[in-house]
């Protein structure tokens, strides 16, 4: 680009333009100097002017401010040499003049100073001609005046100046514009080939221009072949090189003909000034035309580089997807839009061809559009469809032309586009004209409100005939339920927002007034005028009833028929408002019916329906006409009673009394299908009206009462009191110290032997005991249910199994201990968890345990929820070699079909069956039955509970070889567990000696 001194020079500030004009003055003077003691034609013509070019040089770069110190520079030379103060300041006007014209034409005409382009070659030489005439005139002019050049020598004089001048341009100009530090940098990067080039340029120039060599024509050809010598330095070190070796090689054949030390045969003085500045202009001139041409050739690569990346760029980021293909159709290249509309990803469509996803039907097509492309060069465009990986078909558009390249290989470059979009457009488009005569009612008008089309849906709708509707008004179809300002307001919404939508009654030809839901929509011009309104309507007189009856059925539960809870909270309110304005009391009873879930379980939901609709039958018996019966879900009944007495003992008498006749009719025989059922209920009461409470806290109060009902042994009623929320303080209160028990590590595991029939100690069974800091010692019956509850049985089960690990790794470490084996107990809130298998595993694996002396003990509740989720966890640690017994087995209601499927190693007959086994027939039978059905599926089995020797006499008479309980030791602390097991083992060594 052009440089624009005069900016240049404003940016300047003073001190750093004095610091570059001392640096110019000092540059011209010494160059000056040094070039005037080869002298020609007098003192003061010389051979070579560099100052001249470092004048131009300086000009451009740095702008105008650097005239007047070239001028006092020139000035400066001059009297340096002897010449009167008018004469040097004379001549120094044509030495400022001349280039600041050059430099001044430079820049006007877009000069690079980079030497980019052979343009810019061309404009020095050209301006350093012409502008080399002002200082050259000036020169001699001068010196003619002043009586030191004679007027014939006056022509030689002028062109010595001119050439001089013109040649001091062309060698310092480019070296000083292209002196940077990166240009610089590359004679030092490379050492090696700038040692070579001067090792051969040095004795080059010595032979060409100050040794005697022989004839002229043998000094010509060794001067000119100096000429490869700035090739070699334009390509190794760029602009920078070039000028530098054109100026050293100028140097020594300047230097060599000033004193007369050429290797020229005599040869005329004027003819070696000529040879010597041709061959100066030469060396420049072959350096800039090299650069010049690198330049333009790298800049020629870095747009094609641009223009490759581009059309990657394009061809890439195309949303069209690009082919290119051979004559046989197969795959040369594809972008990856094409591979996504071919559905296949890009190494196995590389593998096929465009024939393999072509359908057959388009094969004499395809043919076709070839025979197309070799005739015309261009195939397209055709549709036709892709059959994609997954088998689908995608509908694409093409286009084509045919590439030829060297060596007449040819090649079908594709433009491939999906038209799905378009095709489902299409589809559309149809579906909305068969939409028009099939689905709704379609009214057209124009911008007037004339209707100007009908469909046939309308007509058969309205009862009137296209031809009795076309021309008139909508407004004929108005049916007097609606005022003015409905239609006020629905015109002016239409001319808002271009659409209004709403619910609207019209009149059929028949007379009858029907409700329909219509849209009115503006159709707009593309200037945004509009210019029809279209009407989509249809009868909702079915759905306005259908609403109705959706209306009842949201307030009422389906299956009983009673209120739902959002109807129960709307008559709470009004009762709420009721009591407040009559001061009178109500009252909430919230009913549970006992022991439902196990009904369900049991006999199945459809006899659990049943049930849940006899009980609301006779929850009606039990109440007034204004009172409200509801279900708010599952086995749970609110009734709320109003008006009752405004006294509040004489209201709870009343509610009480309603309760009871609940309790009482509830525990009657249910019939479910032919089978008799008895059940009962649990009723919670709580009185309002005399303070303002809201529903939901009502609610919570009869809920917490009908509990303490439940609490109570079931079947009984029980009244809210401050006393029951103080409970429910007190779970919070628990809650809270259990927390802090796990965080502070208060539990402790006391162990229970577990002996065969020879009484030796098989293993333990661990139990958590809490040692609260001021309670003691608490037992599990106290806090485990709670912590079932709260979700703290998590933590509180992985510290558990945790201990119990660590503890069996620490006894596989001494003889007496390495067999035993623990038995610990898993919660079904443990079982549930998704990582229950992980859990185990990583501890296990973390304290280096034996899989197979850890013991999991599951209830048969575990049984009841997700088994098979469970069976799956259990055959994953089992195959680990963990080993798993069903613990109080009898007490709940396994199923045999899914016992069977579990892998478990033994079960283990519940306590309450061992305590009574010598005098309860049931309990003996049920523990034979227990010890039959383990034998039977290959099962061994375990009693808890043997408090006595005839009990585990009675036990191994009938098979069962494995105990548990006080008779063999109390659950107790590790210390003492490990004292008794020492003791035993001394008492077996002592007794077998």
């Amino acid at each position: 680009m052009g440089i624009k001194p005069n900016l240049a020079g404003r940016l300047l500030s003073d001190h750093d333009l004095l610091i570059k004009q001392t640096l110019v003055a000092f540059a011209y003077v010494i160059t000056g100097y040094l070039g005037l003691m080869l002298p020609f034609a007098g003192s003061h013509i010389t051979l070579v002017w560099l100052p001249t070019g470092i004048a131009v040089a300086a000009l451009i770069r740095w702008g105008w401010g650097m005239s007047p110190a070239i001028y006092i520079a020139a000035m400066l030379v001059n009297l340096i040499i002897g010449s009167s103060f008018g004469l040097a300041a004379s001549i120094a006007i044509g030495n400022t003049a001349g280039p600041m014209l050059v430099a001044w034409w430079l820049m006007r005409a877009g000069f690079h100073p980079e030497f980019d382009r052979r343009r810019d070659v061309g404009l020095l030489v050209f301006t350093a001609c012409v502008g080399m005439t002002l200082s050259a005139t000036g020169g001699v002019i001068n010196l003619q005046l002043a009586g030191l050049l004679e007027q014939e020598a006056m022509a030689k004089a002028w062109m010595s100046w001119w050439m001089g001048d013109a040649v001091g341009v062309l060698l310092a100009a480019p070296l000083l514009l292209t002196l940077s530090r990166d240009n610089t940098g590359r004679l030092v990067r490379d050492l090696k080939v700038l040692s070579l080039w001067l090792a051969i340029a040095l004795p080059l120039a010595w032979l060409a221009f100050s040794h005697d060599v022989g004839t002229t024509e043998q000094s010509l050809a060794l001067t000119f072949l100096s000429l490869p010598m700035f090739v070699w330095a334009a390509l190794s070190f760029g602009i920078t090189g070039a000028s530098l070796a054109a100026l050293l090689f100028s140097f020594i054949a300047a230097v060599s003909t000033a004193t007369g030390n050429t290797s020229s045969s005599p040869m005329d003085m004027h003819s070696s000034l000529l040879l010597l500045w041709s061959y100066m202009a030469a060396a420049v001139l072959t350096g800039l035309l090299v650069t010049a041409l690198l330049a333009e050739r790298l800049h020629a690569e870095m747009k094609l580089r641009i223009s490759e990346e581009k059309l990657r760029g394009l061809y890439e980021l195309s949303p069209l997807g690009i082919a290119i293909v051979d004559m046989q159709g197969r795959f040369i290249e594809f972008n990856e839009a094409f591979s996504k509309v071919c559905g296949y990803p890009t190494e196995e469509l590389q593998a096929l061809d465009f024939w393999k996803i072509t359908p057959e039907r388009y094969i004499t097509e395809d043919s076709h559009q070839l025979a197309i492309i070799e005739d015309t060069g261009f195939y397209g465009p055709y549709e036709k469809e892709y059959i994609r990986k997954d088998g689908s078909h995608v509908p694409v558009r093409l286009n084509g032309m045919l590439i030829k390249e060297s060596g007449q290989a040819k090649y079908i470059w594709s433009i491939v586009e999906d038209i799905s979009d378009r095709k489902r457009l299409d589809a559309d488009l149809r579906i909305a004209a068969t939409a028009f005569d099939a689905q709704v009612g379609i009214i057209v008008t124009d911008v007037d409100g004339i209707i100007i089309k009908v469909n046939r849906n309308f007509e058969e709708n309205s009862g009137f005939s296209a031809e009795e509707i076309l021309g008139h008004s909508p407004r004929m179809f108005q049916s007097g339920r609606h005022g003015a300002d409905f239609y006020t307001e629905m015109w002016d919404r239409i001319r808002r927002d271009g659409v209004w939508t709403g619910e609207i009654w019209d009149k059929r030809k028949n007379g009858e007034i029907f409700p329909k839901w219509m849209t009115i929509t503006a159709v707009k011009d593309s200037h945004g005028v509009t210019t029809n309104y279209v009407a989509t309507q249809f009868d909702i007189s079915d759905k306005k009833a259908q609403e109705n009856e959706i209306k009842l059925l949201a307030f009422y539960d389906p299956l009983t028929g009673l209120p739902n809870r959002r109807h129960l909270f709307e008559r709470l309110q009004q009762a709420l408002s009721n009591c407040s304005r009559h001061h009178r009391r109500g009252a909430l009873l919230f009913i549970d019916l006992d022991n439902f879930k196990t009904l369900n379980d049991t006999l199945g939901h459809d006899r659990g329906d049943i049930l849940l609709q006899q009980a609301a039958r006779r929850l009606l018996t039990c109440v007034r006409e204004g009172d409200t019966v509801a279900r708010l879900g599952g086995d749970e009944f609110v009734v709320m009673l109003e008006d009752l007495s405004e006294n509040q003992e004489e209201a709870g008498r009343q509610a009480e009394a309603v309760g009871q006749k609940i309790v009482s009719i509830l525990q009657n025989v249910y019939l479910l299908d032919g089978h008799d059922h008895h059940s009962s209920a649990s009723v919670g009461i709580t009185l309002f009206g005399e303070q303002s409470a809201n529903m939901e806290e009502l609610l919570k109060q009869a809920d917490l009462a009908m509990y303490k009902a439940k609490s109570s042994g079931r079947n009984a009623l029980r009244f809210f009191d401050p006393e029951m929320q103080a409970q429910v303080s007190k779970r919070v209160g628990l809650e809270k110290d259990l927390r802090n028990a796990i965080n502070d590590g208060q539990f402790v595991l006391h162990y229970q032997a577990q002996v065969d029939a020879d009484l030796i100690v098989r293993g333990a069974e661990v139990l958590v005991r809490w040692q609260h800091p001021e309670r003691g010692l608490v037992y599990p019956d106290h806090f485990i249910h709670f912590a079932e509850e709260t979700g703290l049985i998590l933590p509180l089960g992985r510290f558990v199994l945790e201990t119990a690990c660590a503890q069996l790794s620490k006894w596989a470490h001494h003889p007496d201990t390495s067999a035993l084996t623990l038995a610990v107990n898993v919660s079904a809130n443990q079982l549930r968890e998704k990582d229950f298998v992980e859990q185990v595993l990583a501890i296990l694996e973390y304290h280096g345990t034996d899989p197979t002396k850890l013991k999991l003990e599951l209830t048969e509740s575990l049984l009841m929820s997700d088994a098979e989720d469970t069976i799956a966890k259990m055959a994953v640690l089992k195959a680990k070699g963990i080993g798993f017994a069903l613990d109080d087995f009898g007490t709940g209601f396994s199923s045999l079909s899914y016992l069977k499927r579990l892998p478990l190693e033994k079960l283990k007959i519940d306590r309450s069956f061992v305590m009574d086994v010598l005098t309860d027939p049931n309990d003996a039978a049920i523990a034979k039955t227990i010890i039959v059905l383990a034998q039977s599926m290959g099962l061994g089995v375990i009693a808890e509970g043997v408090e006595t020797e005839g009990q585990r006499a009675f036990l191994a008479a009938n098979g069962c070889h494995r105990y548990q309980g006080y008779l063999f030791g109390k659950p107790v602390p590790l210390e003492a567990f490990e004292r008794d097991l020492r003791k035993r083992v001394v008492e077996d060594v002592l007794s077998q000696s």
